[in-house]
């Protein structure tokens, strides 16, 4: 009889996943935003300010960020024909995120740098200190290139103290407010989703089959359930004339996924863990490490880390469901042991892996 078997398996490979270990130690963008400033009364000046500037922001952990920036302010006097006054300031200082900036998310922030006054007169021209807090809120994406809206308004203090229509009575220092708009552009990281089909090779064989009536194999271990004296065995494991799965041997997983930037376990995930530990609960003469594993993007520490988090919520989530801590142990290898080449989207994805070592 001739038969056509198709050695073929489709796998997904999602690009956010690689971008979450490629990018989580180095996430940042750019701002650019306007501004309305709300002058101090002493001032004494007719009319608010106007301005722009750009941000750029770096992330330190989790929720902490650090920000810079540099603006340009414009403050009419409100005569015609007089000279209107100019601010320059650069800044830089922490901003706390109160959630991952995937979605919308609030922060507060603080910073301090130098603010260049240009007055009238030119005498009193020169740098002062400048600091600002606040609060505000930035957007999820709102389209494929992640771009995201930002809001905020912060108070402003300088210290400049010179004599002219922006003096305060001889006492220094100003307190304005300033209400910003903007939109943050982020650099190098997308969060575009794009999903990859690597299709491998397909062969005809001629074969010769005798026919036979199949017999029931619940857990597809190649052993009918009429002789199986261990029922679900841990799939993809190899198994005795009995049925049950043989020591010292390595299962590997790559269906287990993680939420982006996160150890936490994603919910398609569990039906695979909840088989999984029904597996464990069924034979219990085992014991087992579960080995995380990465690619080679970013740093090796980073992947170990990582990783030791990832296996660690396996190790959890089984005991969650009743299996014996005592069997169970976890450890991160981060990117040091590779099945495939890293060079390739593919390799990459064979290589972002869960693996289940059997022993005694």
């Amino acid at each position: 009889m001739r038969i056509s078997t198709l050695a073929a398996s489709v796998m997904l490979a999602s690009n956010a996943m690689a971008a979450e270990d490629n990018a989580e130690p180095t996430r940042q963008y750019l701002a650019p935003m306007v501004h309305y400033l709300i002058l101090d009364d002493d001032r004494d000046l007719a009319r608010n300010g106007l301005g722009g500037g750009l941000i750029y922001g770096r992330q330190l952990s989790d929720h902490v960020w650090w920000e810079t920036e540099g603006n340009a302010f414009g403050l009419d006097s409100g005569i015609e024909g007089a000279t209107d006054f100019y601010q320059y300031s650069v800044s830089t200082g922490l901003a706390y995120a109160f959630g991952d900036r995937e979605g919308f998310t609030p922060f507060v922030l603080a910073q301090i740098g130098g603010i260049y006054e240009d007055v009238v007169p030119d005498d009193d021209d020169g740098i002062n200190l400048h600091a600002n807090v606040g609060l505000g809120a930035v957007t999820g994406p709102l389209f494929d290139n992640g771009l995201k809206l930002r809001v905020e308004g912060r108070y402003m203090y300088d210290d400049f103290d010179g004599v002219s229509g922006t003096a305060s009575d001889g006492e220094g220092g100003f307190n304005d407010w300033r209400v910003s708009l903007g939109l943050e552009i982020p650099l190098g990281v997308t969060r575009t989703v794009e999903v990859e089909k690597i299709v491998y090779e397909t062969r005809e064989v001629e074969k010769v089959v005798e026919k036979v009536v199949a017999e029931a194999d619940s857990d597809n271990d190649g052993i009918p359930d009429s002789r199986d004296k261990c029922p679900n065995t841990l799939a993809g494991g190899k198994v005795d004339g009995q049925g049950c799965l043989l020591k010292n041997q390595t299962i590997s997983f790559n269906n287990i996924g993680f939420e982006l930037n996160s150890a936490k376990i994603t919910a398609t995930s569990r039906p695979t863990l909840d088989k999984l530990a029904q597996s464990l609960l069924s034979q219990t003469d085992f014991n087992v490490e579960i080995a995380g594993h990465t690619d080679s993007s970013g740093s090796a520490e980073y992947n170990e880390t990582l990783s030791d988090k990832r296996a660690k919520s396996v190790r959890e989530y089984l005991i969650e469901q009743g299996v014996s801590g005592d069997r169970l142990t976890s450890r991160g290898y981060g990117e040091v042991d590779p099945v495939a080449s890293n060079e390739t989207a593919s390799g990459r994805a064979m290589n972002r892996r869960v693996e289940f070592r059997v022993s005694e």
